[in-house]
Formats: C-alpha cells, structure tokens, sequence
C-alpha cells in the first residue's frame, strides 16, 4: 500500500509518502493550507503516487487531551473524507513531530515535510 502522510497545520501543511514495501516514509513538500492550492496538491499526489490511504498526524496535549489544533486537523479529516471518499484516513499521534526534528538538520521551510514523514514513519513502524 501507498500512504500520504500529512501533517496538517492552519498556515502550512507538510507532506511525506510511503509504502508498507519498503517501510520506509520520505519528505516531500509543504503546501500553503489556504486556498484550493492544497486539494488540488493532495488530488495530484493521490493520483501521481497511487496512494491507497492518508496518514493524518493528530496534534495532542501531552496529557493526551484535545486541542484547537486537534479539532481543526479533524475538520480537515471530514473536508477530505469529502473529497475523498474512497482513500481511508488513518491518524497517528503526532506528539513532539516537528519538536523531534533537530535544528540545523532540515532548511526551515522544509519542516512540516519532515515533520510529515515522521508521522508517517512512526505509522508505518506501527504497522510493520
């Protein structure tokens, strides 16, 4: 199977893809998150890489309690279900995904796509 991972945010949104072949998640961009910009970046990549489901990081508290962040990434799950209705969404705790990231390692602006491929990894290492 091919995955779209997402880690999902107001103003920017970070992408990663993977497959259970390889187990093995890879960063590829961010995407501004207002405007069609991002549904039309998401039907492209579902179509181009064949994806078979979407990994939706979930922002939690440490405590594991809901956010604002975790009802907005929720709103976005049911848009894209919408959108989308025959490519199932999975969700993986996001805790600590883009604070994991090590300063220096990764150009700023390629963050959330890191950020993306953690979430889909750690899905992925789950998985397997």
């Amino acid at each position: 199977m091919h995955f779209l991972g997402i880690d999902y945010g107001t103003a920017r949104t970070g992408f990663a893809v993977g497959d259970d072949t390889t187990g093995i998640a890879f960063p590829r961009t961010v995407v501004e998150s207002a405007g069609d910009n991002l549904e039309d970046f998401i039907r492209k990549t579902i179509e181009e890489e064949k994806i078979d489901a979407i990994v939706l990081g979930l922002p939690k508290t440490l405590a594991q309690q809901e956010s604002d962040s975790t009802r907005a990434v929720m709103d976005f799950a049911q848009k894209l279900k919408q959108l989308f209705p025959d490519v199932p969404i999975h969700f993986q705790d996001e805790v600590f995904s883009t604070k994991a990231i090590q300063p220096g390692t990764v150009v700023k602006d390629k963050i959330d796509a890191a950020s993306a491929a953690l979430i889909l990894q750690s899905f992925l290492d789950k998985k397997n």
